[in-house]
Parts: C-alpha cells; sequence; structure tokens
C-alpha cells in the first residue's frame, strides 16, 4: 500500500515522501510570497510574463521527465496563453520606451 486513503487523496505512509511533500509546499508558499512582494516593488509586466512561463516548464517536465505527451488542444491553448501574455507585454513595454523618447 502507498499510503493512507483519504477523501480527496492519499497520504503518504512513508515520513521521507512526507517531508518532501511539506518542502514541496513551503517551497511554492515561499515562491508566491516572494512574487507578491516583487510585484508590489516593479511594474507586473515583466513579473507576470516570467510567473507564465511555468507553463512552458511544466510541459517540458511533463514530456522530458514523466514521459508523458499533452494532447494537441492543450498545447494550443497554451500557446495562445502565452502569445497573447507576450504580446500584450511587449506592446506594453515598446509604447512605454517611445514615451521615453517623446520630448
Amino acid at each position: 500500500s502507498s499510503g493512507i486513503n483519504a477523501e480527496y487523496g492519499v497520504v503518504p505512509s512513508c515520513y521521507y515522501d512526507r517531508i518532501l511533500l511539506f518542502c514541496g509546499g513551503m517551497g511554492l508558499t515561499l515562491g508566491l510570497i516572494l512574487l507578491n512582494k516583487g510585484l508590489a516593488m516593479e511594474k507586473s509586466g515583466p513579473g507576470v510574463l516570467m510567473r507564465n512561463f511555468d507553463i512552458v516548464t511544466a510541459y517540458l517536465i511533463q514530456i522530458l521527465i514523466f514521459n508523458n505527451t499533452p494532447s494537441v488542444l492543450s498545447i494550443v491553448g497554451s500557446v495562445l496563453i502565452l502569445s497573447s501574455i507576450m504580446i500584450v507585454t511587449v506592446k506594453k513595454l515598446f509604447f512605454e520606451h517611445c514615451k521615453v523618447w517623446e520630448f
């Protein structure tokens, strides 16, 4: 048996797995806190763009580590999301750059 059955998942029976699960949760929580602090101190455009590259990282992990290829519809959806975010960010940065050179 891999663990104790729970209503919404499986609780790991091995203490090593519990420690890894706890450390993963703490790492993600710390990452979200730092992202929130960073977005409060800086412009949100580049920060949000970098945060959305988690989609690309998740696909790479899914393909390279778990040998699980995502469906075509999933890839098309993520490409649409990433391209729209990149277009908005580039447009915003371009117009901010043009305002600097105006007299």
